[in-house]
């Protein structure tokens, strides 16, 4: 059954390409001087009541093909562009003829001899307003509670991707605005799937440049694209939300309050949480995104994470303001202030098992770890901000203090086996904390980047960033080590420990990009832009640590001499260079844009640590001083209304001053599983990395499919690397003793590809692919009690990570989502003679949504994993979920859900991983199981005023009553031209 079911939903799309459809074509020009007119809009109606059918712009050569039309029916094909009369003719297709070719239409500017009006109800859905793409919610019929992102999903060119991205025309979509300004933190749903489609004027699409960069190069990548959502004037104000109860069995209940009101100027929302169904809100943005008034749901928003480790408890509540000292609604000026308060309260239970495998050199070590931990923690924070843009001079700052109390106990349970078999020793731990934490953020940037005119002797920028945390803690620490190879022997210990804690880092960064200006005037120096940049670091860390330890003899608590200290370290790095950079552009009007550019940094890096301990060897001063350059070079090529490509390569270098623990650690031998000894002659290792990036996206406006591919390579060298030679005991205790050593590499690299396909306007599909891989080449020295000296091996990690997604949608009906997701990891010593230690995760996932009758949803979600550890252990667990959902009231504002979480009861966290300490391991945590839940909601909403007393929200009316009211009259469209940069939109 499962297979004819797959097969059979798989064929939708191409039966429903199969339905029988016509098209019309033609070419725009202008009547004199025969030219073809780019962007002219050319849409189709239903003749009997103007109903709209399909649309299209035309391409550059003023072309037009509007396939997907319907048989015996007569249509009416209406062309606008601005500044020529409007042309219209009736036709009707059949299966005799099925396509309509216009030839060539000539508009005429001549407004004396106008053709004869032809009166259209409806309005023109999508055209092209100078350099701005603008959408007509007008122009769409829908349900009387549709939403933004319903109509959006019909918008050709337009595409609402699985994972929440928005493409539009191919080009993604970086900042999602409503009236110019961030929406309530700026997530796209929270503006896409609230809104309602009736109080939209008017949708804006358009490209500017990227003010946020403190160094920018004028050219496609310093850019982005902006989706401005211009809400009706009388619609400015108004409030949305959500208010929801659940109960379910085995005690397990959720509720939720958001509510958010706006303004021109003001925006407030509160947001409340309490659930014991390990769901996760961390902020008053995520808890709006979980709580939209939405049609559907591709990201899952809202239900139980099945990811998370243990049983959780949450209660959570926070507030978000924002306000705008100004009305503007042009997104390029910006004069706000904003707050946010957050209160978590969360308790954890969990239960661990994970089993690590390593490959010396004449057997192998296995260590099976079982913990169970509880704990709780109160988190608070406060944030504000403020920011003032003025074209392209902008100003922002933000400040953040957090404050939290925990506290927690754990009791775990190791043992050791050489070969599987032997039981080498076993170490029982538990621990029982508390700790008080806060810690204070503030940073901000000012940036002048003026480049209308060239790079002048003004451009600068500078950020700026302050730190402070401060915490202390108290826990008891019982331990009992027990060794049953060679010298057998039983070590107790018994600990308190008394951590207090500061830390206070500054950071200051200067850009100044006008050299050239400044000392050659009007000379353009080969135009090659010259700039200085400096960026200090000041860091100062202070530790006070007291260690009681039991004495067995006495039955009391004693200071423990070796761990007890007060320690100080101050590290200072300053890093200053000169830049050059210069960018070759050529453009062919209408045809293309290419871009080159250059850019090297020359620079040092001074470093500088100073160590005060009343433990005298952690008594040290050091400085360094390294020569860190870096360059880039990265080419654009658009080829307009066809496609985009960027291709970059990057070197940097950096250098890092070994720690105070790695040079002269304090050895806590509580945990003899792993002791560090570490070494005070280490040097500084010197990275060297090199990045490769490409990003290929089509970017056609009357296309109906979409292609986006993304390749990123990366490759780190490290000379005086950090690595140890670790002597391992029969018993599987490991000291390791830090040393400089060359050789180690890494790699990385990951491939994102996709493709959208609308086959017509209610069916799309869409094809995802994310891959990426990783690994290193690291050299140490292992010892066991068989070598007789230390053995140079080499430990070589690989990991990769393959996912494939299908989505697809028939909108208003049904949408469903299949992937699957590989993950490999492997370890090998080479060295040792031995064979990689090599541990696959396979994770098969599938969700379904039905909309049928129009208010009812069903929905099901089934993730199925199996985990293939190094012992070749297959671990399984499939997780089985179902909704049903009604919706009710005349606005919908009302819902009914029942949910069943994990049906088969088989849920638990499976993760695997390998490390460059030759180590392969699986790790199984429980999760939270079966349990059915019915949960009672409401959506409060009204915009624009109050709501009539027929039940309609702020003076909304239905898409019928719009039509009926809609004064009879012909449009216009108000402009032409392709989308280029330009600032914000009014």
């Amino acid at each position: 059954m499962k297979r004819p079911i797959l097969i059979i939903l798989l064929l939708l799309p191409i039966l429903s390409f199969a339905q029988t459809s016509g098209s019309v074509k033609g070419l725009v020009a202008d009547s004199v001087h025969d030219y073809g007119l780019q962007s002219a809009t050319v849409t189709v109606y239903k003749k009997t009541d103007s109903t709209l059918v399909n649309y299209q712009v035309t391409n550059n050569q003023g072309e037009f093909n509007i396939g997907e039309l319907p048989f015996r029916t007569p249509l009416l094909v209406s062309i606008t562009y601005s500044g020529y009369n409007d042309f219209s003719k009736e036709v009707y297709l059949d299966s005799l003829k099925k396509d309509f070719d216009f030839k060539k239409i000539g508009l005429s500017r001549d407004t004396s001899r106008q053709m004869e009006e032809v009166v259209v109800k409806s309005v023109v859905p999508v055209r092209m307003n100078g350099d701005t793409l603008e959408i007509n919610p007008d122009a769409f019929k829908l349900d009387s509670s549709a939403v933004v992102e319903d109509m959006l999903l019909r918008v050709p060119g337009v595409t609402m991707w699985s994972d929440g991205t928005i493409t539009v025309n191919g080009k993604k979509i970086s900042n999602v605005f409503v009236d110019g300004k961030p929406f309530f933190g700026g997530g796209p749903e929270i503006a896409t799937q609230n809104l309602p489609k009736t109080a939209i004027e008017k949708i804006q699409v358009y490209q500017e440049k990227d003010y946020s960069k403190q160094e920018l190069t004028n050219t496609e990548m310093d850019s982005t694209f902006t989706m401005n959502i211009k809400m009706k004037p009388e619609k400015r104000k108004g409030f949305f939300g959500k208010v929801g109860a659940g109960l379910g069995t085995d005690d397990h209940y959720e509720g939720d309050l958001t509510m958010q009101g706006y303004n021109k100027k003001t925006k407030l929302a509160i947001a409340g949480n309490l659930n014991n169904t390990n769901k996760t809100i961390q902020n008053v943005r995520e808890a709006i995104e979980n709580n939209t008034f939405r049609s559907y749901n591709r990201r899952n928003f809202g239900a139980p994470n099945a990811n998370a480790a243990g049983l959780n408890t949450v209660h959570y509540f926070g507030a978000y303001l924002q306000h705008n000292f100004d009305e503007s609604t042009n997104s390029r000026f910006n004069n706000s202030i904003d707050g946010e308060y957050n209160l978590r309260d969360s308790k954890n239970n969990q239960l661990t098992n994970s089993t690590t495998i390593q490959n010396l050199t004449d057997y192998t070590l296995t260590n099976i770890t079982e913990r169970r931990s509880n704990g709780s923690s109160l988190n608070q924070s406060v944030d504000a901000g403020y920011e003032n843009r003025k074209q392209a001079t902008a100003f922002s700052t933000k400040a953040n203090y957090t404050w939290n109390n925990s506290q927690s106990s754990n009791e775990g349970l190791t043992t050791a086996y050489r070969n599987d078999t032997q039981m080498a020793s076993q170490r029982r731990n538990s621990t029982a904390a508390t700790s008080h934490s806060n810690s204070f953020n503030l940073n901000g940037y000012f940036n002048n980047n003026d480049y209308d005119e060239g790079i002048n002797k003004k451009s600068f920028s500078t950020n700026f960033s302050v730190t402070s945390n401060n915490s202390e803690s108290n826990s008891t620490q019982i331990s009992r080590f027990e060794s049953f190879l060679d010298s057998i022997y039983t070590q107790n210990t018994d600990r308190k420990y008394h951590n207090e804690n500061s830390n206070f880092t500054t950071n200051i960064g200067l850009n100044y990009n006008g050299l050239r200006s400044l000392l050659f005037g009007n000379y353009n120096f080969w135009n090659i832009n010259i700039g200085l940049r400096n960026n200090f670091r000041y860091n100062k860390s202070d530790l006070n640590a007291d260690v009681l330890e039991l004495d067995s003899v006495t039955n009391t608590y004693r200071i423990n001499e070796a761990l007890t200290n007060v320690n100080s370290v101050v590290n200072i790095e300053d890093r200053p260079g000169i830049s050059f950079f210069k960018t070759i552009s050529r453009v062919l009007s209408d045809r293309h844009y290419k871009s080159i550019s250059f850019r090297t940094d020359l620079q040092n890096q001074f470093l500088y640590q100073r160590n005060t301990s009343t433990l005298s060897y952690r008594n040290l001063e050091r400085s360094f001083h390294f020569f860190t350059p870096a360059s880039s070079i990265y080419y654009n090529y658009n080829r307009f209304n066809k496609y985009n490509l960027n291709i970059g390569v990057t070197h940097s270098s950096s250098a890092n001053a070994p720690t105070i623990d790695q040079l002269y650690p304090i050895v806590d031998n509580i945990n003899k599983y792993n002791i560090v000894v570490g070494n005070p002659d280490l040097k500084s290792p010197l990275s060297n990395n090199f990045n490769f990036n490409a990003n290929y996206n089509t970017q056609r406006f009357n296309e109906k499919t979409t292609y986006t591919v993304g390749l990123n390579l990366g490759y780190n060298t490290f000379k005086n690397g950090i690595s140890d030679s670790s002597i391992f005991g029969n018993n599987g205790s490991r000291t390791s003793y830090l040393l400089n050593i060359n050789g180690r590499r890494s790699f990385n690299g990951n491939l994102n590809a996709s493709a959208s396909f609308r086959i017509n306007n209610k069916n799309m599909m869409q094809v995802r692919y994310n891959g990426s891989m990783g690994g290193s080449h690291a050299p140490q020295y292992i010892k066991t009690p068989a070598d007789q000296v230390a053995q140079l091996i080499y430990t070589q990690t690989r990991s990769q990570n393959h996912g494939f997604n299908l989505f697809y949608s028939l909108t208003d009906l049904f949408n469903i989502s299949l992937g699957e997701n590989i993950t490999s990891n492997n370890s090998q010593q080479i060295g040792t003679g031995k064979a990689a230690l090599k541990a696959t995760t396979y994770g098969t996932t599938a969700r379904f949504t039905l909309l049928v009758p129009k208010n009812f949803t069903l929905s099901s979600n089934v993730n199925y994993l199996n985990n293939i550890s190094a012992k070749d252990q297959s671990e399984k667990a499939t997780i089985w979920n179902a909704y049903a959902t009604w919706r009710f009231m005349k606005m919908k504002q009302a819902e009914v859900k029942l949910s069943v979480f994990d049906i088969l009861r088989q849920n638990r966290n499976i993760s695997n991983f390998a490390n460059d300490n030759n180590t392969t391991g699986t790790t199984i945590t429980n999760g939270i199981q079966q349990f059915y839940m019915l949960t009672l909601s409401y959506f409060p909403r009204q915009f624009g005023g109050r709501a009539s007393k027929s039940g309609r929200s702020g003076g909304r009316r239905s898409e019928a009553g719009e039509q009926r009211q809609r004064p009879q009259q012909q449009y216009r469209q108000q402009g032409g031209g392709g989308m280029q940069r330009r600032g914000g939109r009014n």
